[in-house]
């Protein structure tokens, strides 16, 4: 079964993007009026047949306009959560990616181009990476300190319970 098709229950495959430009990183902003910016890293949920690697390089694309290939498997998260009532199980996998095109030049708040208009592309300097509300999480803490790194570390397994 590709899904749970329960009412106020769902479940979900994501796959995401990390990609590091001047030690920065780039996310997606959205704006809520009721809880405002909110991050996530580029990426969305898989289609069925669609392979990880292909979900990631289609959602980067269409979310951002950049080619990119996923080159390393750095996190599996498990994330348990409720939004607008419905109960949520989501497994994303975080690739470390590599950038097939230019870089555009961002504005002086980090801004680059997006190619959908109720998202905006954005570099989140990592040394600042806790003041944003970026999510999931764990991404605040462990995403500066493994870019510190290089990424040596073997593949992460994280749950979050945020019910």
């Amino acid at each position: 079964m590709l899904g749970l098709h329960e009412t106020g229950r769902e479940f979900l495959v994501r796959a995401c993007g990390i990609l590091i430009h001047d030690d920065s990183v780039l996310a997606q902003e959205a704006d809520d009026e009721a809880r405002g910016k909110s991050y996530a890293l580029p990426g969305g949920h898989l289609e069925f047949g669609e392979s990880l690697a292909l979900c990631l390089a289609r959602e980067f694309y269409e979310e951002s306009g950049l080619n990119v290939e996923a080159e390393k498997l750095s996190y599996v998260h498990e994330n348990f959560y409720t939004l607008k009532g419905t109960q949520t199980h989501e497994i994303g996998f975080y690739f470390l990616v590599d950038l097939n095109s230019e870089f555009p030049v961002p504005d002086g708040h980090g801004y680059i181009p997006s190619l959908e208009s109720h998202i905006r592309m954005r570099l989140l300097p990592l040394a600042k990476l806790q003041s944003f509300a970026l999510m999931p999480t764990f991404l605040r803490s462990q995403l500066p300190q493994d870019a510190r790194d290089r990424f040596a570390h073997p593949t992460r397994h994280l749950v979050s319970d945020e019910r």
